[in-house]
C-alpha cells in the first residue's frame, strides 16, 4: 500500500512538472510583438520615396518569435478595391529579437507594409523605384556656377 502512495505521489509530481513546462513555453506565443519596430529599409516618417536600386533590405526589432509580415503591392492595380499583391515575406523573429528581409522592387510605385501579428503597430511606405538610366543621365551632368543647363524629364 505504501509503494502505491508513492507511485501516485510521482505520477501527480511528474504531471505538475509536465505542466508547469507547457506553460512556460505557452505564454510565449509567436503572436507577442509589442515591441514592433523598423529600423533600416524605409523611413517610417514619410509616405514616398524613390529609389533606382532594385532591392531593398527591411530591418527591425520585435519580441523574441514575433512572425512578421511584408507584403509588396502595385498601387496603380487594384482589384476587388485592393492592390495587387507583387510579394509577400514571412518570417519569424530570433533569438536575438532582430528581424532582416530583402524585398524585390519593380520599376514605378511599390506599396510596402510591414506589420507583425499580435501587434497593432504596422509601417507603410510607398517606394517609387526609378529607370537606371536617370541615374546614369544624372550622373553624367556636370553644371558650372553661371551655367544654365535645361534638363527635361517626363518620368
Amino acid at each position: 500500500m505504501f509503494i502505491k502512495q508513492i507511485k501516485y505521489v510521482f505520477i501527480l509530481t511528474f504531471c505538475f512538472m509536465a505542466l508547469q513546462a507547457v506553460s512556460v513555453f505557452g505564454s510565449q506565443t509567436p503572436s507577442q510583438a509589442a515591441n514592433f519596430s523598423i529600423a533600416e529599409g524605409f523611413d517610417t516618417t514619410k509616405d514616398y520615396e524613390a529609389t533606382f536600386d532594385s532591392t531593398r533590405v527591411v530591418s527591425g526589432t520585435a519580441t523574441k518569435g514575433a512572425n512578421i509580415n511584408i507584403s509588396v503591392y502595385d498601387p496603380e492595380i487594384v482589384v476587388d478595391g485592393s492592390y495587387s499583391k507583387i510579394s509577400n515575406y514571412d518570417l519569424v523573429v530570433g533569438q536575438s529579437g532582430i528581424f532582416r528581409q530583402t524585398i524585390d522592387l519593380k520599376l514605378g510605385k511599390n506599396y510596402v507594409v510591414a506589420s507583425a501579428a499580435g501587434s497593432d503597430v504596422s509601417y507603410q511606405t510607398t517606394i517609387n523605384r526609378k529607370e537606371s538610366q536617370i541615374q546614369s543621365d544624372l550622373d553624367g551632368i556636370i553644371v558650372l556656377p553661371g551655367q544654365k543647363y535645361a534638363f527635361n524629364y517626363s518620368g
